[in-house]
C-alpha cells in the first residue's frame, strides 16, 4: 500500500518532503513506510540523506518530479495451482 504525495514547492528540500510524506503515511496507517518511489532526479538528491534511514529510496522514470509514493510493497503469495477453476467462476 502506498500513499501519494505531491509537493512542487522548491523552497523546501526533497528530504523534508519525503519525511513529511512518511509522517503522513505513519499517521494514516499506523506503521512507518519502508519505501519511497520518486522521480530519478528527486531520488538522486536524497540518496544518501541520513534523515531518511529506514526508507528505501527508489528512483523510477514513470513518477513525475516532486511526486513521492511512500509505503510498503505488497507481498504476493504463490498459492499454487487451483484444483477446480470452475469453483471460482473461471472456465478451465
Amino acid at each position: 500500500m502506498f500513499l501519494g504525495w505531491y509537493d512542487p514547492d522548491k523552497a523546501f528540500p526533497t528530504a523534508s518532503k519525503v519525511r513529511e510524506a512518511a509522517d503522513r503515511y505513519t499517521q494514516k496507517f499506523g506503521t512507518p513506510p519502508k519505501s519511497c518511489l520518486t522521480n530519478v532526479l528527486d531520488a538522486t538528491e536524497v540518496a544518501n540523506d541520513p534523515s531518511l534511514t529506514g526508507i528505501e529510496i527508489r528512483g523510477v522514470n514513470y513518477v513525475p518530479r516532486f511526486t513521492y509514493y511512500v509505503g510498503v510493497d505488497d507481498v504476493i503469495m504463490d498459492v499454487g495451482p487451483i484444483e477446480d477453476p470452475g469453483a471460482l467462476g473461471v472456465a478451465a
